[in-house]
């Protein structure tokens, strides 16, 4: 307070102006509700946790008061989001040394998402009433959601507190968590929060569950209180999980950026190799430095960031770390020594086997970021192409680059989003180009092109270049013909058998249908890629199976004084059984 009048008639407090207004306003509009975080928010009931026990526990003369409204739009919130308890109307001091600490009171609030229900029946007010309604703000905070929220009052006419203490029952409370929480958006741009680490968040459920106890001697004093968001606190502040690394580790890596460590670049910026120390070794890394320049690209980065923070599958590129200080942007990724797909398209040396191990490796990440497996969400990629492909020495293939990609919850009601439609022209879903429509099914296409790609030797541009269209027409034109086979990368034309051609064809081609509805699944691709891998292998095996009997029964008919041929045609033998040997260790990458 910093000042009051009582003159006449005429009464009034002047307190601080609270120029961030208040907290219930950042619970009910969206935008608003991005700018607290999860850090934000435990420092908001941390400061709030603080005012509650100075007025129980530590004011002079032991003099104590309870609030008896504590209430969103009563926490205020000054420039910096410090929080601070502005309204004591219905406060009332409780004399010192009072015996039992609680006062007999039949008049009161009526906000009754936020009574006490040991009051309202009793009458009997205690500090821990005041524990109550700050225990239903944690809730409310912690959701993102009011109180009395009509989502809540469907189930119980006291709201919120009963629906946590329903869902912290049967185990169920993280799914009512606001789903905000888990990015920030400062003044136009984005910026990365992790939301709750795990140990954070169940020191904060745990708490805030306790505080809304129907009883009162349940309920744990606010010295406990605020030890515990202090610790919820602590623990995201000391998450070990975050890989954020310094700007100068980075230059010490890349040797400050140098031009001997420029492997390529794009509209994000360049990007560098470097050695980086781990543990008793050095391993190699990738840096992605954001070209600040222009102020472009930051909504990329920290989309790509929370991605590969959150989303972690063998067939995803890991992220090693990340810098994010002043105006230096950094991604650091794994490895991976074979670089882009784009570069093998027209490599003899990449096999029809190696070919379909690489679509099933990408159909694996697809399958997994479409599924949102264990999560809340799932991923639009946005941006499925060869050159988003990388390989490492062994083949094997990971999808990067979530530039563009976009989170959207798996439990909405529609299945897209209406968006200004990106990507990479020869690859954009014609449907989302015309109308903006954004769904997992404009992946589903452009991987279709990726899959032809890879069985035609050549890229979509290469094709618009020759033939005047990209690769869907071409496609479609030589389909209609009946001229599948001659699609199909010559080098590699004699390694496949009828059977898996047909199969990946079939397959490949739905993935390019102008009707949505009519492109499988990333998991129905998954499945017949993996059937196309199979005719070939059993087919290969078959092969090789039949030359050894024929080479052994070649064997029984020569005359031992043929010794020299024997020999040879053993070491034949040999080799032929190796390679099926090889065609077994094949299958059970499978």
């Amino acid at each position: 307070m910093l000042g009051f009048c009582f003159e006449e008639s005429e009464m009034i407090l002047v307190i601080d102006n609270f120029s961030n207004g208040f907290l219930g306003e950042y619970l009910v509009n969206l935008k608003d509700k991005r700018v607290l975080t999860w850090e934000n928010r435990l420092k908001i009931c941390i400061d709030v946790a603080h005012a509650l026990r100075y007025i129980h526990y530590e004011m002079e003369d032991q003099k104590m008061i309870i609030n008896h409204d504590i209430y969103r739009y009563n926490i205020g919130l000054d420039e910096n989001f410090e929080a601070k308890i502005v309204n004591f109307w219905w406060s009332v001091f409780l004399p010192p040394n009072q015996e039992d600490e609680a006062l007999y009171l039949n008049n009161g609030i009526c906000r009754l998402c936020y009574i006490d229900p040991e009051y309202e029946k009793t009458h009997k007010l205690k500090k821990e009433s005041d524990v109550y309604g700050f225990g239903v703000v944690l809730f409310e905070i912690l959701c993102g959601k009011l109180a009395d929220d009509p989502i809540y009052l469907k189930e119980s006419d006291i709201g919120l507190a009963h629906v946590a203490r329903r869902s912290f029952s049967t185990r169920s409370l993280e799914e009512m968590i606001d789903p905000v929480i888990k990015e920030e958006i400062g003044e136009n741009k984005f910026v990365l929060n992790r939301g709750p680490n795990k140990d954070s968040l169940h020191t904060f459920i745990t708490i805030a569950h306790q505080c809304v106890a129907e009883t009162q001697d349940q309920r744990p004093t606010m010295k406990i209180i605020v030890k515990e968001l202090e610790k919820a606190l602590f623990f995201q502040n000391n998450n070990k999980d975050n890989p954020k690394m310094s700007l100068e580790e980075i230059k010490r890596v890349t040797q400050n950026f140098h031009d001997d460590n420029f492997i390529g670049g794009g509209g994000f910026g360049k990007v560098y190799k470097g050695n980086l120390h781990d543990g008793d070794g050095i391993k190699t890394i990738v840096a992605k430095r954001l070209d600040t320049r222009f102020g472009q690209g930051e909504q990329q980065f920290f989309s790509e960031l929370q991605i590969l923070l959150e989303y972690n599958h063998e067939n995803v590129v890991r992220l090693v770390g990340y810098c994010d200080e002043t105006d230096e942007k950094v991604l650091i990724y794994e490895y991976l020594s074979k670089g882009s797909l784009d570069r093998y398209l027209n490599d003899t040396s990449l096999t029809w086997v190696k070919r379909l191990n690489i679509c099933i490796d990408i159909a694996r990440a697809l399958d997994f970021l479409h599924e949102g497996v264990g999560k809340q969400a799932k991923v639009i990629h946005r941006d499925i192409k060869t050159e988003n492909i990388l390989l490492n020495n062994d083949w094997k293939a990971k999808l990067a680059d979530f530039g563009l990609s976009l989170i959207c919850s798996i439990n909405q009601e529609t299945d897209y989003i209406i968006d200004h439609a990106c990507g990479t022209r020869g690859y954009v879903d014609p449907l989302y180009r015309q109308s903006g429509f954004l769904t997992i099914e404009s992946d589903i296409y452009s991987f279709g092109i990726v899959l032809f790609e890879i069985l035609c030797g050549r890229s979509t541009f290469a094709i618009h270049k020759h033939e005047g269209h990209y690769l869907p027409d071409f496609i479609k034109n030589n389909f209609e013909e009946g001229k599948h086979a001659e699609v199909v990368f010559e080098q590699i034309r004699e390694q496949i058998v009828p059977q898996s051609l047909t199969t990946f064809q079939e397959i490949a081609y739905q993935c390019l249908h102008l009707e949505r509805e009519k492109r499988p699944t990333t998991k129905k691709v998954l499945v017949e890629l993996q059937k196309a891998l199979e005719f070939q292998l059993n087919s290969e095996v078959s092969i090789i199976e039949t030359q050894v009997v024929e080479l052994s029964s070649e064997l029984n008919d020569i005359n031992m004084t043929g010794k020299s041929e024997n020999s040879e045609i053993r070491n034949k033998e040999k080799m032929l059984l190796d390679q099926t040997d090889d065609q077994a260790e094949s299958d059970c990458r499978k």
